[in-house]
């Protein structure tokens, strides 16, 4: 009998429903250095020390574990609690992550994509173009760079002795009185991220919505998608929120969305097969929610649902939370996740 029970790899004790692993485990069942983080394969106990004497309840399966250090036939957490090592209950991982097929999870900075610096013109949207007509005296409520604002520029360019293109670069800027240290920044703005590899789906929507939820309030602004007291427009607002969860939905960028033919990001958005597409019956917390302009089968806006059939959203004249359907915008165009 005992050289039956010398090679018994594995003993389970059922309590209540759930399974926890004994400490009759061969060693070669152990991780033999640090997996960093795991994913819970069977629901396992966690316990307050190594001896598994107080036990402190679950991690359920499919939850994210940090791991500080391996102890004997244990891995200690990162919040100081003791589990079993068994890969028959825990599996080592990079932690969470989307199928390869979809936009992958970010865990480093997402970095800006496009120029950071750049000009601006006739056709430019965004909050430099804002600022310059504000400035000038151009704005009408709808900040696109048009060619009453070009003139006003060359006019002012003539007269501070600048070589007068009708273009803002950083020394039309400069003159105009504008802050120097906003012309790049407005442009290297990307929301940091919110949530880390070792946390599930849940924390990357909670991250993604937090950060949209500090744009409450600010202006609808066009082309606009950097520092949340900007302002910014629906799919501006998307893609920060995309960003603090981890999201890079490029060549689709902050930057890029105020430039000539980037007015309509929305539509970009809705066309991205990497991000997967679901009914509008099963949608979750977290999703894109695209709406069709009335009359045509045109997308011409973006939400981000909060659940309980409501969306936070960039509508004129700002960013507010809204029923998912109202008499402004109601014919549901699709419904995409970028969490899996």
């Amino acid at each position: 009998m005992k050289k039956i029970y010398k090679y018994l790899s594995i003993a389970l004790v059922v309590t209540f429903g759930m399974v926890i692993l004994s400490t009759n485990v061969s060693a070669s069942e152990y991780y033999k250095e640090n997996p960093q983080i795991v994913k819970i394969k069977k629901t396992v106990a966690k316990y307050k020390d190594e001896t598994k004497k107080v036990h402190k309840g679950y991690y359920r399966k499919n939850n994210f574990v940090k791991v500080s250090s391996v102890q004997g036939h244990t891995l200690k957490t990162a919040s100081g609690y003791y589990i079993s090592a068994n890969k028959n209950f825990v599996k080592k991982t990079q932690g969470y992550q989307n199928p390869k097929r979809y936009h992958q999870v970010n865990y480093t900075q997402i970095k800006p994509y496009g120029k950071v610096g750049h000009s601006i013109g006739v056709g430019y949207e965004g909050i430099k173009t804002y600022k310059v007509m504000k400035r000038l005296g151009t704005y009408n409520g709808y900040n696109k760079y048009n060619y009453a604002t070009k003139y006003a520029v060359q006019n002012f360019q003539r007269k501070h002795h600048i070589k007068a293109t009708g273009r803002v670069n950083e020394k039309t800027w400069v003159k105009l009185g504008l802050k120097k240290s906003q012309w790049k920044s407005i442009d290297s703005y990307v929301a940091p991220l919110g949530a880390k590899a070792w946390q599930g789906r849940k924390a990357h929507v909670d991250a993604a919505i937090k950060q949209a939820k500090r744009y409450l309030g600010n202006l609808y602004l066009v082309g606009s998608s950097s520092y949340p007291f900007y302002g910014t427009d629906c799919s501006g607002l998307v893609m920060q929120a995309l960003y603090a969860g981890g999201i890079n939905p490029k060549p689709v960028s902050s930057i890029h969305h105020g430039y000539p033919g980037n007015e309509w990001n929305s539509r970009n958005l809705f066309k991205d097969n990497k991000f997967k597409r679901v009914s509008y019956s099963h949608r979750q917390r977290g999703d894109l929610i695209f709406y069709y302009q009335p009359g045509t089968r045109t997308v011409w806006h973006v939400a981000l649902y909060l659940g309980h059939n409501q969306v936070i959203e960039s509508w004129p004249p700002r960013v507010m939370i809204q029923p998912i359907k109202n008499s402004q915008r109601s014919i549901i165009a699709g419904v995409s996740r970028p969490w899996n």
